[in-house]
């Protein structure tokens, strides 16, 4: 279900049904962040994105956040691109962060969370391939390999990687601690230096992910 759907079935469910069991919800009804029957199905994120649709009509709301995209477009990432390369030519010595920083995430903290590295293809593609995975989700017909953020020692050849996830791409896709990627989504995303000047522009896209610097990760991650 599309979340102006959410939306407005936890509007219609916070009133109660007539004895005919009709809703008996008012006409000219609101979007209201104040209601708290919309904050709760609100992706957790910011919450600040939908302040422009406070005080419109709830049925109209809904219906344009059901028809909204979720991803960026070719254009966008082209404009995405430019911001993050504004020299157009992706330097040498990029995506650096994660290798070296990610070093010092214990593994008893860094076990604990499914992790996949996108890695393998250009620097430009990583940036497409999040953008798809995040918009459509995992294919479930396809290979997705997964390891530990920080895999235990002597452990990987099962994982199809080296151990820990792949860190020398631009994007290393996590998921909620304790769970698999595959059941529980992806939760998180560290975005390794290369894309650093655009974490903003990711994070207003995709609301319901925490995107966070690899240089960052660590202090991140024990929180959690």
């Amino acid at each position: 279900m599309k979340l102006g759907s959410i939306i407005y079935s936890a509007v219609v469910k916070s009133h109660p049904l007539s004895s005919g069991g009709v809703s008996r919800m008012p006409k000219g009804l609101k979007f209201d962040l104040k209601n708290p029957y919309i904050l709760e199905v609100l992706p957790e994120g910011d919450i600040a994105q939908f302040a422009k649709y406070d005080g419109n009509d709830l049925k109209a709301v809904c219906n344009i956040l059901d028809n909204t995209k979720k991803g960026f477009d070719g254009g966008e990432l082209k404009a995405l691109y430019k911001k993050a390369f504004p020299n157009i030519k992706v330097p040498t010595d990029v995506n650096t962060d994660a290798m070296i920083y990610l070093n010092e995430l214990s593994e008893s903290v860094g076990s604990k969370f499914d992790a996949h590295g996108i890695a393998k293809i250009s620097v430009t593609d990583h940036l497409k391939q999040l953008n798809r995975l995040l918009t459509e989700g995992i294919d479930s017909s396809r290979d997705f390999y997964t390891a530990p953020l920080v895999a235990p020692k002597g452990v990987g050849s099962g994982f199809g990687t080296a151990g820990s996830a792949y860190r020398d791409g631009s994007f290393i896709l996590v998921g909620e601690k304790g769970k698999l990627i595959a059941d529980s989504g992806i939760k998180h995303v560290i975005v390794n230096d290369a894309y650093y000047s655009i974490i903003d522009d990711l994070q207003r896209k995709f609301p319901d992910v925490n995107f966070v610097r690899a240089d960052r990760a660590v202090e991140y991650f024990n929180k959690l």
